[in-house]
C-alpha cells in the first residue's frame, strides 16, 4: 500500500451543505375556522336564537285587529384568549463554535426562532384538532359518528359519498346553512383518491387527476383541507429520542376522520360559523410576536415566539364529525 494513505488520514466531520430535520410540512389550523383579529381578550359573541327565527308564526290580520307579535331570544358564546409561547436560548459559546471549521452546519439564532415558532404552531394545530375531534356535533355522537372504516374501500362498499350527503342534509335541516368545508386526515384522503365511485365522476373533467380542489368541486364545497400533521406522544426520558407519532386530525389513532362544516367567508354581524379563532394583536399590530433578550450572567440570548388566541366552538349543529373513516 502506498504511503501515506491519504484517505485513512481524513478525520470525519459534518457535511457543511447537508443536514436532516424533521418537522410538520403544513399546518391547517388557521384555515379551518375564520379568524377574528383585534377583539378584546375576554368577550361574548351574541347568537340569535335559532328556534325563534325558524318558527312559522305569521298569520292573517283581519281588519281592525292587530298582527301577531313575537320576539327572539339571544344566546352567547364566551371566549377568553390566552398567550401561548415557547422560547429557546442561544449561548455565546454555541454561536461562536458554530463557526468552527468542523462544527455541524447550524444557524443557532435562526434555528432558535424557527424552533420556538414551530412549537406555537404545533400547539394551535393540536388545540384546533382536539376541539373538533372531542366535540359533539350535528351527528349527535360524542367524538363523531362511526364510519366503520368504509371510506377506504375502492369498490362499491365505500360509503363516503352517501355519508357526506347525509351530513349535508343534517346540517341544512338543523341550521338552514349549507356545509361548505371538509377536513380529512391524510390516510382517508389518500384512500378516497382511489375510490372508484369518485374517480368515475371526475374521469371526464379537464383536470382528470383527483386532488383537493377537484374533490371540493365534486362535493360542491368551497374547500377540502387535509390535516397531515403529527405530534409525538412518547414521554421524554433522559435519552430524549423516544418518538410515537400520532396524527393530530384523528379521533382514534390510525383510523381516520372527516369533519364537514359551515364556514362563512368572513365573520361579521349576522353570520353563522361552527367555530372561530380569536387572535389578539401585539403593540406592533402583528398577531405573532418574536422577541429576544439578553441574559448576561448566562452569556446567552433568548428567542421567544408568542401568540394570544382562543379557539371556540360556536354552534355544534353547523358541523358533522365522522370517526374511524379509514379503519375500524
Amino acid at each position: 500500500m502506498p504511503q501515506p494513505n491519504v484517505k485513512e488520514q481524513i478525520v470525519a466531520g459534518p457535511l457543511q451543505n447537508v443536514s436532516i430535520q424533521f418537522r410538520n410540512e403544513e399546518y391547517i389550523a388557521d384555515r379551518v375556522f375564520p379568524i377574528i383579529d383585534g377583539a378584546d381578550p375576554k368577550a361574548k359573541i351574541t347568537i340569535y336564537n335559532r328556534a325563534d327565527w325558524f318558527r312559522d308564526e305569521a298569520g292573517i290580520r283581519t281588519a281592525g285587529t292587530r298582527a301577531k307579535r313575537g320576539g327572539y331570544k339571544l344566546e352567547e358564546v364566551s371566549f377568553s384568549t390566552k398567550e401561548y409561547a415557547f422560547a429557546k436560548e442561544v449561548t455565546d459559546e454555541d454561536r461562536r463554535f458554530a463557526k468552527s471549521k468542523n462544527a455541524p452546519p447550524l444557524q443557532p439564532d435562526q434555528d432558535a426562532i424557527e424552533f420556538a415558532t414551530d412549537k406555537v404552531d404545533l400547539k394551535k394545530e393540536i388545540r384546533t384538532g382536539e376541539l373538533i375531534t372531542t366535540g359533539t356535533w350535528a351527528d349527535g355522537n360524542a367524538g363523531g359518528e362511526d364510519a366503520e372504516g368504509l371510506w377506504s374501500p375502492a369498490g362499491s362498499t365505500n360509503t363516503f359519498l352517501a355519508d357526506i350527503t347525509k351530513a349535508k342534509k343534517a346540517i341544512k335541516s338543523k341550521t338552514g346553512k349549507k356545509a361548505n368545508v371538509l377536513v380529512l386526515d391524510e390516510a382517508t384522503y389518500l384512500a378516497l383518491k382511489e375510490c372508484e365511485a369518485i374517480l368515475d365522476k371526475v374521469k371526464y373533467t379537464q383536470r382528470g387527476v383527483l386532488g383537493k380542489d377537484l374533490l371540493a368541486a365534486l362535493l360542491e364545497l368551497d374547500e377540502v383541507l387535509v390535516g397531515g400533521s403529527i405530534k409525538n406522544t412518547a414521554k421524554e426520558t433522559k435519552a430524549g429520542t423516544e418518538f410515537t407519532g400520532v396524527n393530530i386530525w384523528e379521533v382514534n389513532a390510525g383510523k381516520g376522520m372527516g369533519f364537514l362544516f359551515h364556514r362563512p367567508k368572513k365573520v361579521g354581524l349576522k353570520t353563522a360559523t361552527a367555530g372561530l379563532q380569536v387572535r389578539l394583536a401585539y403593540e406592533d399590530g402583528q398577531p405573532r410576536r418574536v422577541t429576544t433578550w439578553r441574559e448576561p450572567a448566562e452569556h446567552q440570548d433568548v428567542y421567544e415566539a408568542a401568540e394570544e388566541t382562543d379557539i371556540v366552538l360556536v354552534h355544534a349543529d353547523l358541523g358533522y364529525l365522522f370517526k374511524d373513516t379509514y379503519a375500524t
